[in-house]
């Protein structure tokens, strides 16, 4: 990210003042969003101010800037919980991402006021209906005020962005009509077309299914991403008890061992003959049940340590199937997008080559 100085450029806030952005432009410009936004969040970071104040209209698209010492603004972008006075996380990017999509889509702020009127809209209200029943879905599930209830990482919400994409390109492509005086050439044309149009509806059929499945698989990634957190503090919190347990029962083991020792050389001091022989094996028997214990002990954090370090590799690698899990989704999305395209360019390809 760099500053609004370096980049010499407008800002998404100007843009919006003159109004409204073409939907498709709108939704390359979330996509843009999104990616550098998931890029912060996969290096452990949030931007916590996400607002067109922070987005740079280049030449190439769009920038994402630093808060500019914003960060502890309340702004019609602002996450409720961060109103609150909470800590923002990459939940709140997510809502202030889907208010700045809503904007753009709408030429209208999702929400609206100044001071506590502004702070009562975002932790109450909901944005007015868009007039399309897909970006009102997408939105909602960005701005719910309840960040549990939000899409918890940006890759979803980039794959929902890409599938509607593609349902918008699709919607809006040009049907040809195509007039030929030949019976023979129209028929051919009116199969063409069936078959094109069957050939689509399949494609859609086939976004809808996958659009489920990742649905199903980012929901199954949550469930496994929860478990891991609480294996991860379950394993800190055994740990310390561990270590708090095995340290105290070794002092209480070197303390008794050691006033054990200390009353038989007393008394050894104050004995002769057969009794001290006696007493003397007594401390050589103390002392090797110290050590055996020790050992003992010394064993069962060995065999600890094997365990932990055998459930942090368990953790490692369900965070790697996690990852590859959102490699695999965003193929299959970019191969439906592929498929898409080929589609439409074939069926532009036909009805140019017949006319």
């Amino acid at each position: 990210m760099t500053t609004l100085e370096a980049v010499g450029n407008q800002t998404l806030a100007q843009r919006l003042a003159q109004g409204r952005i073409p939907v498709p432009d709108a939704l390359r410009n979330a996509m843009i969003l999104a990616e550098a936004l998931r890029k912060v969040h996969d290096a452990g970071q949030v931007h916590g101010a996400v607002s067109p104040d922070c987005i740079a209209i280049t030449r190439t698209g769009l920038e994402l800037l630093p808060a500019l010492g914003c960060a502890g603004d309340i702004t019609p972008y602002t996450a409720p919980e961060v109103v609150q006075g909470r800590p923002a996380d990459s939940r709140s990017d997510i809502f202030s991402l889907g208010t700045i999509l809503y904007e753009m889509l709408t030429g209208r702020p999702a929400f609206s006021g100044e001071g506590p009127a502004l702070a009562d809209a975002l932790a109450t209200a909901s944005p007015a209906p868009s007039g399309s029943p897909a970006v009102d879905r997408l939105v909602a599930s960005c701005v719910a005020k309840d960040p549990g209830a939000r899409w918890q990482r940006m890759q979803k919400l980039l794959l929902e962005l890409k599938l509607l994409a593609v349902a918008v390109q699709r919607a809006e492509s040009p049907r040809r009509e195509v007039v030929d005086p030949v019976p023979a050439i129209r028929a051919e044309l009116q199969q063409v077309e069936s078959r094109l149009a069957a050939r689509l509806e399949g494609s859609e059929a086939a976004i809808e299914a996958v659009n489920g499945r990742i649905s199903r698989i980012e929901q199954a990634v949550q469930d496994t991403i929860a478990g891991l957190g609480h294996l991860e503090q379950a394993l800190k919190e055994r740990i310390s008890q561990v270590e708090r347990t095995a340290g105290e029962a070794l002092s209480r083991m070197d303390r008794a061992a050691s006033e054990r020792i200390t009353r038989v050389e007393q008394a050894l001091g104050a004995a002769g003959g057969d009794r001290m022989e006696h007493m003397e094996r007594a401390v050589d028997s103390i002392r090797r049940d110290t050590a055996a214990l020790r050992e003992s002990v010394s064993e069962d954090l060995a065999m600890f340590d094997k365990s932990l370090k055998s459930q942090n590799t368990a953790v490692e690698s369900a965070r790697t199937a996690v990852a590859q899990t959102d490699d695999l989704v965003e193929r299959v999305v970019e191969a439906l997008e592929s498929l898409q395209s080929v589609v439409l360019e074939h069926s532009d390809d036909r009805a140019v080559t017949s006319s």
